[in-house]
This record gives structure tokens, C-alpha cells and sequence, in this order.
């Protein structure tokens, strides 16, 4: 089954497709309009809309600590990403919570096979700060000193973002989307637009020093399709920079982040998304309406894993429960009804979502006190694949990833299933009354050979693939 493409989606889809004159409004002082400064905040705030949870409340922010990032950031450290001299053909610049521990320190799964590969040509920006473990890679520095600085001296500036135009434009373009924004989300995008608007002439500077030092001649940047990077990223092609994304996560024709309306090629807006986006296998490629070219790699950390995988047959008797995060509730009544229909000798393994981690015990304790269910704690999910029998979810990129680890896949219904996986893994289970039949299907199954699909998701021989790209790019 084709899957669908969800309301809220769609509706940026049409408008942009409409391509009204607001969609190329700027604010003053700024390098780009504003409409891919605050897509994302609005496909967020439908995608809530659309499967029926509750927005997450954003963190409290403290003056106090803002204002010790500040002062850490003024002061000289190693890790800071403007202590880059050398010039380096290939920067990656990403956000820095992709990463496993290894011994040499904290390497990034998402990137690390292709650092491995031109070591002396590359270089990397992370957004994150940079503490203990270091990373493994040694040409590898931080944003954040630079973002704290700039939002510092966007605070001491008397320069003032328009914020009444901000907020007006955010009004605008939400009335094209017929009401379906709330008034405290039109008030949540604004603000943060404002702010990003304050400290981006700061931040662009110091960036462009940055440029000017590495000299880069490809960017593979992370989440480039969001948005957010609309200001970096005309600036890099402005430059003659090739700027490229990887695939971090699952993306289809419900994600709004790399699904975009005609007006988004026109080169006002075009200039502020990437050229290329490198994608896990011809599955994604095709199921995404991008204007940059898709071209298929693959993944070389999840390629590996399932190479070191335990055979299926010699695997203990596990199950992961992967949590959707939405409707605890239900979750909740599955696992305990998947317990207690297996063996006494079989384990259920319920792996949070991170962000529940601080509130599992509060969400799901009535779940953790049954006996043979236990919470799934492995850092790397891979690692949790790699001895897992079976695995069941609802809509997350590890279903996929199970899929390649050797593991039988089952699909739980919920308001995602249409959007995000179909009947790729069968027909999706309809609630506790069909745990009996998963839990046959479990203990009758026998190791398969790998489907047929299996290469369409996952591109086989994803570092030489990445060889082979960069190398035809770089000459």
C-alpha cells in the first residue's frame, strides 16, 4: 500500500503550491525570507493536530544559565568551532546526539564510517557543546560557544527585530492554513522566530569567518531540509558550496521537512534548501517530494551492526517493545497482555522513547511491576536489535532497522500507520485481542532468508557508496 500523505502536510503542500506573495516576505535585515525559518514549527504543530496528541511543553529557559553559557563561551577552550584554521574540502556540520561510545571517546554513528574514509579532508561542527568523553574524531568542534555569543551580543545590541511584522506574518500565513493552528502556538512560533531573527546577523558573521578559514568545498549538513539553517545555507551556496544532507531518521510523504510546494523551487527559497540529500536506500528516495536531488547510500552504522548481528536461531527469547510515545495507556495493556500469552523463559523488553526516560516510572509503572517485562536501557538500539527475536512498534525508523537486523517486525495500529508504514510488515495488529496470534506467530517462526525489499530500504555497500559520491564531487 502507498502511503498516505497526512492532513497537515498537505496542507503546506497546497499552500505552497499556491505560492502566494507572503511566502517571499523578509524581515528587515534578513538573508532570506521567513517562511523556511518557521515551516517546521507549523508542520509540528499539525502533525499534533493530526494524530490526535498533545504538543510537548518546551523547557523553561533560565537567564541564569543563559548568561553562564555566555560567559563560558567568551572564555578560550580547544572545543570552540572557531579555533578551525586548517582548510578542509569536506565540513559536516551536525547536531551532535548521534553518537555510541567507543574507545577513543564519542563517535558519530550518522557520519563516522564517512570520516573514517577522508579523515584528512574533513572536519566537524557540531551544534551540541562538547564535554567528556571528547569526541572520537579530532578535527571535531562545537557551535554552541558561537550561537551563545551571539545571542549574547543580541541581547547588548540596541538593534531590534521588527517583532510586530514577525508575529503578523506568522498570523498570515496561518490563516492560509485555515485555522488549524492554535493562538499559543502562533504565539511560540513567533517568539522563536524573533529570536532566531535577533542573533542570526552575529552568528552569520562569525560563520562566515569560519568559511573563510575551512574553505570548504562540500557542506553535509544535518536537518538541512528543516529550515531552521535557511540564512547558512544561502550564505554556503552563495560561496559555490555544494550542500548536502544526510538521512538521520525515517522521511516519507507525510514529513513535512522534505515533502515542499512549487514555490519552494523558486530561487528565492530554493537557495535555502540543499542540492543533494543522501538517502538510506531507493525506498526513502522515491517516497519524498524534494527539490534536491535524492541519491541512495545507504547506512554504513546500521550495515555493520546487522553484519556482527547473533543468527536469529541463536538469539535469546526477547521481544522489544518499542513505545510510540503517544497513548501510554494502551501501550501499557499490550505489553502486559504480550507477557503474560508468551513462555515463562521469554523476555519483554520495552525500549522508551528518549525523551520518557525522566518520567518512565510515573508513566509506566503499572507496566514495569510485571514479572518478565523489563525496561530496555542499551544506548545503542542497534545493540538491543542484534539479540531481539522480535520487535513490535507502531511508526518509528527501528521498525525498519529490525527489519535489517533479522527481526520479525510487527506493526501495532495507530493514527501513524497509514503515513508511516502501510502493510510493509503485514497487516498492523488491531489492539490486545490479537497478541495471542503475534505471540503463535513468535514462538512457530523459523529464520527466513532476508525480503526481497530488504536492499530497496537499506542500499547495501553504503561506505563505497559514499566514496564513490564524494570522490565524483570532489573532482
Amino acid at each position: 500500500m502507498k502511503l498516505k500523505t497526512a492532513p497537515g502536510t498537505q496542507a503546506l503542500l497546497d499552500l505552497e503550491d499556491a505560492a502566494p506573495d507572503i511566502l517571499f516576505e523578509r524581515i528587515p535585515g534578513a538573508t532570506s525570507p521567513l517562511w523556511p525559518d518557521v515551516r517546521t514549527a507549523f508542520m509540528t504543530a499539525m502533525q499534533h493536530r493530526d494524530y490526535g496528541s498533545a504538543p510537548s511543553e518546551p523547557a523553561a529557559s533560565s537567564q541564569v544559565r543563559a548568561w553562564q553559557r555566555l560567559l563560558r563561551s567568551l572564555l578560550p577552550s580547544q572545543w570552540d568551532a572557531r579555533q578551525l584554521r586548517s582548510e578542509r574540502p569536506i565540513l559536516y556540520i551536525v547536531g551532535g546526539g548521534t553518537t555510541h561510545s567507543v574507545s577513543a571517546g564519542l563517535r558519530n554513528w550518522l557520519i563516522g564510517d564517512y570520516l573514517d574514509l577522508f579523515p584528512e579532508l574533513s572536519a566537524v561542527v557540531q551544534w551540541h557543546a562538547i564535554s567528556s568523553p571528547p569526541p572520537a574524531f579530532t578535527m571535531t568542534r562545537s557551535l554552541d560557544p558561537m550561537a551563545a555569543r551571539s545571542g549574547g551580543y543580541a541581547r547588548l545590541s540596541r538593534k531590534r527585530v521588527d517583532s510586530a511584522l514577525v508575529r503578523r506574518l506568522v498570523r498570515e500565513f496561518a490563516a492560509r492554513l485555515e485555522g488549524q493552528i492554535t493562538d499559543d502556538q502562533l504565539v511560540a512560533i513567533a517568539a522563536s522566530a524573533t529570536y532566531s531573527a535577533s542573533i542570526a546577523p552575529y552568528f552569520e558573521a562569525e560563520f562566515s569567518k569560519l568559511l573563510d578559514r575551512v574553505r570548504p568545498r562540500i557542506v553535509i549538513m544535518e536537518d538541512a531540509s528543516y529550515g531552521g539553517r535557511a540564512a547558512l545555507i544561502a550564505m554556503l551556496k552563495a560561496r559555490g558550496i555544494l550542500v548536502v544532507e544526510p538521512q538521520h531518521g525515517w522521511i516519507g510523504p507525510t514529513h513535512g521537512a522534505y515533502n515542499f510546494g512549487a514555490a519552494m523551487r523558486d530561487p528565492q527559497l530554493l537557495v535555502t534548501l540543499p542540492d543533494e540529500v543522501l538517502t538510506f536506500g531507493e525506498y526513502w528516495s522515491s517516497g519524498i517530494r524534494h527539490p534536491g536531488r535524492a541519491i541512495a547510500i545507504g547506512k554504513p552504522h546500521l550495515e555493520s551492526m546487522a553484519a556482527k548481528a547473533e543468527q536469529w536461531n541463536e538469539r535469546p527469547s526477547e521481544v522489544l517493545l518499542v513505545s510510540s510515545v503517544s497513548f501510554p495507556e494502551e501501550t501499557i495493556e499490550f505489553a502486559r497482555s504480550l507477557r503474560r500469552a508468551l513462555p515463562p523463559e521469554w523476555v519483554v523488553r520495552f525500549r522508551p522513547h528518549p525523551s520518557e526516560r525522566a518520567v518512565l516510572s510515573s508513566r509506566y509503572g503499572r507496566m514495569l511491576a510485571e514479572p518478565g517485562l523489563h525496561v530496555d536501557d542499551n544506548a545503542d538500539v542497534y545493540e538491543s536489535l542484534s539479540t531481539a527475536r522480535a520487535v513490535v512498534g507502531t511508526a518509528s525508523t527501528v521498525l525498519f532497522e529490525a527489519l535489517a537486523m533479522g527481526c520479525q517486525v510487527f506493526v501495532r495500529d495507530s493514527p501513524y500507520t497509514d503515513y508511516y508504514v502501510g502493510d510493509l510488515f503485514g497487516p498492523p495488529l488491531q489492539g490486545v485481542g490479537e497478541v495471542d496470534r503475534i505471540s503463535r506467530a513468535m514462538l512457530d517462526a523459523e529464520a527466513d532468508d532476508e525480503p526481497s525489499v530488504l536492499d530497496s530500504i537499506w542500499k547495501p555497500g553504503a561506505v563505497e557508496n559514499f566514496r564513490s559520491w564524494a570522490e565524483a564531487r570532489l573532482n
